[in-house]
């Protein structure tokens, strides 16, 4: 804004008053159509609102942004979303949201057509996160009995969150805390030999993430219901109930295998590195105007057209 003062030869407050006027060009008003695919997601925004995390959510196609509100708890929401007629709110087909339940109670009430799709990248997280909480509580036993073991499960945490067919079987070469010559697979084997049960989890959680990776639904349940899993640790159960609980919602993640939460999490990003370039912004309204020009005028193009699985 300083840059654009500067060679216009005018104050900041004026180029700060255009961006404001040239918004109001893009908000959304009470009889405008919502777009039929819809992502949802939360950010951080300023501190003086009055929730903790603003609230967002865009067209899961053309990626644009509809609209932000500075508050995501459920009765705010639930208020917004009153401005749109019952129609409107009837033609959405589809929204994509992480595993946050209060979202998925507003598109129940909200929009009672619209299906729910549980992001792709928020089930790999949780999936992650339970086997990376099972290395560490293993590593742990290790950290005074044998120190080498240690030290290899601290050091390779990365291999073992890989995808276990991208592990290289073929290519032997020195590796640190290693003494033979080794390759990521046969690393992976000597970690994996050490405990059973963290075996058990490690294959577990590697069968759903290539089910899900290969869009394979009755694949991915299969592994959830037919797993013995009375020695997971606790994390795990809970993401397997978790995943029990939505599976109508997880089922639409592959029937509609396009659409995700990607793009959304990409304009947080760009409001994190907005924030930070700006050092920050005390003004939600103006932060708001900002983002929406943004987006409105480089917002990328989708990569991929819509695909839609039969649904049973």
């Amino acid at each position: 804004m300083k840059v654009i003062a500067r060679s216009c030869a005018v104050s900041i407050t004026t180029v700060s008053r255009y961006i404001n006027e040239a918004a109001q060009f893009f908000q959304p008003r009470p009889f405008d159509a919502l777009p039929e695919h819809l992502m949802m997601d939360e950010y951080s925004s300023v501190k003086n609102v009055d929730g903790k995390m603003s609230f967002i959510f865009a067209d899961a196609v053309t990626h644009r942004i509809v609209d932000l509100t500075p508050d995501r708890r459920l009765f705010v929401l639930k208020d917004y979303f009153t401005r749109y007629s019952l129609d409107q709110r009837k033609a959405v087909k589809t929204v994509t949201i992480d595993m946050y339940e209060p979202y998925m109670s507003l598109i129940n009430d909200m929009f009672p057509k619209t299906y729910i799709i549980i992001d792709r990248f928020h089930i790999v997280q949780s999936l992650n996160r339970a086997l990376n909480m099972a290395r560490v509580e293993l590593m742990n036993t290790f950290r005074t009995t044998n120190r080498p073991l240690y030290n290899k499960f601290k050091r390779y945490w990365r291999l073992i969150l890989k995808p276990s067919e991208q592990l290289d079987a073929i290519h032997y070469d020195k590796r640190k805390l290693f003494k033979s010559l080794q390759s990521a697979q046969s690393m992976i084997n000597y970690l994996l030999d050490v405990d059973e049960n963290f075996k058990a989890m490690y294959l577990f959680v590697h069968g759903l993430g290539f089910a899900l990776r290969t869009n394979n639904y009755e694949q991915f349940y299969r592994v959830i219901n037919n797993t013995d899993t009375t020695c997971f640790n606790q994390k795990l159960k809970t993401v397997i109930r978790t995943f029990k609980k939505y599976e109508s919602s997880i089922k639409n993640t592959f029937t509609f295998e396009t659409l995700t939460n990607g793009p959304i999490e990409g304009i947080n990003n760009k409001t994190k590195t907005l924030k930070r370039v700006a050092y920050g912004y005390r003004n939600w309204n103006n932060m708001r105007n900002r983002l929406i020009i943004i987006n409105k005028f480089f917002a990328s193009k989708p990569k991929k057209e819509l695909k839609r699985n039969h649904i049973a």
